[in-house]
């Protein structure tokens, strides 16, 4: 069936020559035409390398990928792939040119806002952080976050360390930039991709021509949320819009990150600032009711910016048979209510909860009932979602609370943080909620009693945690803890789990409910990230990581959340900001009054330790019209059921926003005067799409409890001291292949010398660095003399792909180790026929080893192939595994260096058939703990917080 468009979508689209502004309100479409536009200019034969398009999240370059695939299959069925065209964030594709035009980069690792305040945390005094707490008297958390905001305007405002008039501030800096991007850790943050890429090219002019040349067309995808930084990447790679075609999709409305340094002129401006501009208006929203459409313009519309907003007006629209129609809303689809206290608040969104589940609504695959995971509860700021959380869990609804600063009010994470503490030695600070910038410190007395009162609150939900006995083996391991000598390595990783089996994780009948589980693995997410920074953690040091955990993680509204591939079961808890670009049927916005929406604290922007004659902090103030745009976007992220509540007591009013809530539609005394049809709740992942990766389909071949745990969950394993040691030999071999595709076989001392200079290890220290960097020598300078005399077969080296498996929905990512040409062609080519190769750097214990290492390659090297035919358009000849190791450890063993493995069309189709197998099982919720019966147990991250391991030990 083919999609109808609006006249201003089909303008959009075949919009050609010049730049083009398309402004999309809310629900309107916009990731629809991007792709259709993409796909009818590869049609027409723009070449698919010369095209990138900017998203601002992983998850929308993933939709966006499978629509444009869609389209190009109808376009272009003999060859539907993406190729090198790049869809995806603008980091990613900083960072990916990088390591295109500079092997050096190929060294580095992202560091992402929760690694970059872990960073921090953990080099506190070494930066100097401590010099401002004898300034200043301000709190560890404060320092920390005023640190990092200092450094994200640097960013933003092109700033120098030797800008700095402060010489303690720029002396941190220095150290920060030292201690991120020298050795050993060899991090780039956010920030610091984007200004390597723009210095580079603006430093190596040729470099930059090529790439001009080499694009034509730049796709940016909410567009309002661009910083300055990213704009002059924007200019510089387009040359101001004169050299690649430039189209901007965003709506003004829906800048909602001016605090973090989105600049919304650039949206208001863009066609003052870029030549031969066409702007398109795409109004019609399909997502919402003609009601919610009604109530969002009427708040947009008192949004009195300066530039004023671009002007537009939506309408609420669905398609009925090839009419564009208005999508009506029932009576008693929009609650209004006002209640005295907080808890009556909760309790009302609790009953309504209940009302909505099972109502029958018209989803876009056909009716369906609401489950749990269509609600959203949106808070204007983490601190109001408490209360919600704790009566919505007392009623047995299970609920999530995203974001790192929501997850530490949940009383499960409380436990385990104030253990860490009391391990540590450490008093915990705790802010007062009604007043801003006070709190206490809990001593050993207080966090024993606070981790007995949670323990307490969580009976119901794990009955068999027992607050004596968790305090008692608190106390046995920090004195074992205390006993290691000073330089004894801990593992925070293996404390947290060993923490989960006292509190009874593996106890009683049934695992823990899922949302526990859920919040426990984000904080194992949050201890990885720790644990990723800091190579070497002693006892001592484990002080370090309570300050990230009470003074960023605990403290930071949502930086730190992390994108998940399918929607938790359950009620979701999350910021208005969190919530941008994701849409519910059902939507509640509890405590619209007083200072709480808008907030109070509109008009402070952020704070810094630059001087106000350098920097106006205000600058990043949201302002009232910020709060409007808050507003507007909270309203539009509902379908059809919106609930706005407010408190009303003394001190403690209805804002304004709430009295504005005025239409025929609204109903204000609890009443549905609609009958509703029901039905039993239906979970829906809310995707067609299931992004995921060989690793990731493996783990849940190996044993799909094993996959919940770790994937969906967030359960992450402790860094190993051998960690990074298989990449640093694919880096290695990057180089390597690169001189070979140009004739130049390096010599065995070129490749001692590569080792020597290119190989790191963050986690790994004296002899065991040692023995791992030779074990690495000797293996490269194996490969080079025994494969060397194939370096006219080097065709492409660590190519990534992702492909689309249409019968499964999977988006299947990776990188693809050697791709090498084939010697013996039939003349008859189509394709250029490639023989697919990956190497294998992991040690092989013995033959039974090897054999489950070459059942595992078989199907990866499979799937690879498939991904090289569909994703990259070649023919998959053959396929060989090679295993990268010193040759006295193959020859004892007696393992081959290299293997073939058939790739046939027939076993390619298999292993796809097994990969839809696996996401149908993972879209139908089935996790059976059959690792158990295989006898994978021993070899599993997570064997002792299993409750099946553990159970079938029992047996």
């Amino acid at each position: 069936m083919s999609f109808i468009y609006t006249e201003d979508q089909e303008k959009a689209i075949k919009h050609r020559g010049g730049n083009l502004l398309i402004i999309a309100c809310a629900g309107s479409g916009k990731t629809e035409v991007i792709s259709k536009r993409i796909a009818e200019l590869v049609k027409e034969g723009v070449s698919r390398d010369e095209i990138i398009a900017f998203t601002f999240t992983e998850r929308a370059a993933e939709e966006l990928k499978k629509r444009i695939r869609d389209h190009l299959e109808k376009t272009q069925p003999d060859d539907p792939s993406l190729g090198d065209m790049y869809v995806g964030t603008i980091h990613s594709f900083c960072l990916q040119l990088l390591k295109e035009v500079d092997f050096e980069y190929r060294n580095y690792e992202v560091m992402d806002e929760i690694r970059r305040a872990a960073l921090i945390a953990s080099n506190f005094y070494k930066l100097g952080l401590g010099e401002f707490y004898k300034r200043t008297g301000e709190r560890y958390r404060i320092i920390i976050e005023k640190f990092i905001n200092t450094l994200d305007v640097m960013h933003y405002k092109r700033m120098t360390p030797q800008d700095l008039k402060d010489p303690l501030l720029r002396r941190a800096v220095e150290k920060y930039n030292n201690l991120s991007t020298c050795h050993p850790n060899y991090f780039l943050d956010y920030n610091k991709i984007i200004d390597e890429l723009i210095r580079y090219l603006e430093n190596h002019p040729e470099k930059l021509e090529e790439q001009r040349a080499r694009f034509k067309h730049l796709v940016v995808d909410e567009y309002q949320d661009v910083d300055p930084r990213q704009e002059e990447l924007i200019r510089l790679l387009t040359d101001g819009g004169t050299r690649v075609d430039l189209t901007v999709v965003g709506d003004d409305d829906q800048s909602i990150y001016g605090w973090r340094g989105a600049d919304i002129s650039n949206i208001l401006k863009f066609k003052e600032r870029y030549p031969n501009v066409t702007q398109v208006n795409l109004k019609y929203n399909f997502r919402s009711t003609h009601a919610i459409v009604e109530l969002a313009n009427a708040a947009a519309s008192r949004i009195k910016s300066d530039p004023p907003r671009l002007s537009k007006n939506m309408e609420a629209r669905h398609l009925v048979g090839k009419v564009f129609r208005e999508r009506m809303a029932e009576r008693g689809d929009i609650q209004k209510r006002e209640f005295a206290s907080e808890r009556d608040e909760a309790l009302w969104i609790k009953d309504r909860i209940e009302e909505l589940k099972g109502v029958i609504i018209e989803d876009k695959n056909g009716p369906r009932a609401l489950h749990y995971s269509d609600m959203a509860i949106l808070v204007r700021a983490n601190s109001h979602s408490p209360i919600i959380a704790e009566v919505l869990r007392d009623y047995g609804i299970p609920v999530v609370v995203e974001g790192t600063r929501g997850l530490f009010k949940q009383p499960e994470i409380i436990v385990v943080q104030a253990a860490f503490y009391l391990l540590a030695g450490k008093k915990l600070y705790v802010e007062n909620e009604n007043r801003w910038g006070q709190g206490i410190l809990l001593g050993e007395g207080d966090l024993r009693e606070l981790i007995r009162k949670k323990i307490r609150e969580l009976k119901k939900r794990i009955p068999l945690a027992d607050a004596n006995s968790f305090l008692g083996w608190i106390s046995t391991k920090k004195r074992i803890l205390e006993n290691k000598t000073g330089s004894g390595r801990i593992y925070p990783q293996e404390i947290f789990q060993e923490m989960l089996v006292e509190l009874g994780c593996v106890k009683g009948e049934e695992p823990w409910p899922d949302d526990i589980l859920y919040n426990m693995g984000r904080f194992s997410i949050l201890i990885k990230e720790f644990e990723s920074v800091h190579q070497w953690i002693t006892y001592n040091r484990l002080e370090d990581f309570c300050m990230f955990l009470g003074n960023w993680a605990s403290g930071k509204i949502d930086d730190g959340k992390k994108e998940t591939i399918a929607k938790p079961k359950a009620v979701q808890i999350m910021t208005i900001h969190a919530a941008k670009g994701l849409e519910w049927p059902v939507v509640f916005i509890p405590r619209v009054s007083g200072s709480d929406f808008p907030s109070k604290r509109r008009n402070e922007g952020i704070d810094t330790y630059i001087p106000k004659s350098d920097f106006d902090p205000k600058e990043f103030a949201t302002g009232d019209d910020g709060e409007r745009r808050l507003w507007y976007v909270a309203l539009t992220r509902c379908r059809k059921f919106l609930n706005i509540s407010a408190i009303n007591k003394h001190r403690k009013r209805p804002s304004v926003y709430f009295k504005e809530i005025v239409h025929d539609y609204v109903v204000e005394d609890g009443n549905d005067p609609t009958q509703r049809e029901r039905g039993e709740p239906q979970w829906s992942s809310d995707t067609d799409l299931f992004p995921t990766t060989f690793s990731d389909i493996n783990c849940y071949w190996r044993c799909p409890y094993e996959y919940l745990l770790r994937c969906l969950m967030g359960f992450s394993p402790g860094v190993k001291e051998s960690y990074g040691y298989g990449q640093q030999i694919h880096n290695i071999l990057y180089e390597i292949h690169d001189r070979m595709s140009r004739g130049k076989v390096p010599s065995v001392d070129t490749v001692e010398e590569l080792v020597e200079e290119k190989f790191h290890l963050r986690y790994t220290r004296e002899g065991p660095l040692e023995n791992l960097k030779k074990a690495a020598k000797d293996s490269i300078v194996r490969y080079v003399e025994n494969y060397g005399d194939r370096a006219d077969l080097v065709f492409k080296a660590e190519k990534p792909f992702e492909f689309i498996d249409k019968k499964s929905g999977a988006l299947i990512s990776g990188t693809i180790d050697l791709l090498e040409r084939c010697v013996e062609l039939d003349g008859d080519e189509k394709r250029v026929p490639v023989c697919v190769v990956d190497f294998k750097t992991n040690r092989i214990e013995d033959h039974r080893d090897h054999d489950e290492v070459m059942r595992t390659v078989e199907k990866q090297l499979r799937l690879y192939a498939a991904a090289v035919r569909n994703a990259l358009g070649f023919d998959p000849r053959s396929a060989e595994v090679h295993f990268i190791r010193p040759a006295d450890e193959l020859e004892q063993k007696g393992i081959q260096e290299r293997t073939s493995v058939d790739v046939s069309e027939e076993n390619q189709i298999n292993v796809l058939k097994q990969v839809g197998q696996a996401i149908e099982g993972i879209r139908n919720e089935k996790f059976p703990m059959s690792g158990c019966e295989k006898g994978l147990c021993s070899k599993c991250d997570f064997e002792r917080i299993c409750f099946g391991a553990q159970n079938k030990r029992r047996q």
